[in-house]
């Protein structure tokens, strides 16, 4: 009986080591997060200055720890809509425009190019708690109906911390905070992403 627990065991400790060594061999990810929250430009921040960002990224695993990460983002302000049931199950949604940043804008779009260490933490087999920092290079314009008032572009910082689910066929999901400084704009978002590891 002792054998039979010894050789499970010894089973056991082999498959986690197989899994460990199969995720240590592939060293590359690719992966898209789509993250969404609020923005202040110049510390104005106001209802109605929300922003939504999509996060494409390449990441190279160089250890069990670290991994270096490029990634290009590109993002936009988020309105908010307002449904209303008319009648015979019919609806009329309209956009609620809010002015920004008491500047009286009503469009932001922004792009990053973006290039940050990665560091992970394994909870257990295939979870990770893991966190970013990076330098990104930023351009945004702030405008009022296709009329730019702001524009800027610059080199700054980014950091996000999160949790990673790694499946042992290489996909894996993930749960995130982030925060991109771009000069006098800032913006703090909550993100899901998928990736694949290969």
């Amino acid at each position: 009986m002792k054998s039979l627990s010894l050789l499970s065991l010894v089973f056991a400790v082999s498959a986690s080591f197989a899994s460990q060594a199969a995720q240590h061999d592939e060293q590359h990810r690719v992966g898209a997060q789509l993250f969404g929250g609020s923005a202040s430009y110049n510390s104005s921040d106001q209802d109605g200055d929300g922003v939504t960002h999509v996060y494409f990224y390449y990441n190279y695993q160089y250890d069990s720890t670290w991994a270096l990460e490029a990634a290009y983002n590109t993002g936009m302000e988020a309105d908010e809509w307002e449904c209303k049931d008319d009648s015979d199950d019919k609806f009329t949604c309209t956009r609620n425009d809010k002015a920004l940043f008491g500047l009286g804008a009503n469009e932001l779009d922004y792009d990053n190019f973006v290039l940050a260490v990665k560091g992970q933490y394994q909870l257990s087999d295939n979870n990770y708690l893991y966190a970013k920092l990076g330098a990104h290079y930023y351009d945004y314009e702030i405008g009022y109906k296709g009329k730019t008032m702001v524009e800027e572009d610059g080199i700054s910082f980014l950091t996000e911390a999160g949790w990673q689910y790694d499946w042992d066929n290489g996909m894996s999901v993930n749960a995130s905070i982030q925060y991109l400084d771009m000069g006098d704009l800032d913006t703090t978002n909550l993100g899901l992403g998928v990736s694949y590891r290969f």
